[in-house]
């Protein structure tokens, strides 16, 4: 669980009690940890229910839902060329 909780260093600094309530809260810590990741797997893998598919758009940026989202804050020169 821990890289300083060597068997060594357990007995050496730890009464039997605490052994026995780190190694069962570390074992419990892991369960959960264990569950969430299979959790999130089962979530990537599962295919939505009720998600339709989105239509398909054209390669042609939409202007009008550009302008309206942004306006004029982008500044574009004329079309003449020379500026």
């Amino acid at each position: 669980m821990f890289a300083w909780a060597t068997p060594k260093y357990l007995l050496d600094y730890m009464t039997l009690e605490e052994v026995f309530f780190y190694y069962d809260t570390g074992m419990e810590m892991e369960e959960v940890r264990a569950n969430l990741i299979i959790q999130k797997l089962a979530e990537a893998l599962e295919e939505p229910k009720n998600k339709k598919p989105s239509p398909k758009q054209g390669d042609k940026p939409d202007k009008k839902a550009f302008y309206e989202r942004h306006g004029d804050k982008i500044k574009r020169p004329d079309k003449g060329g020379d500026e």
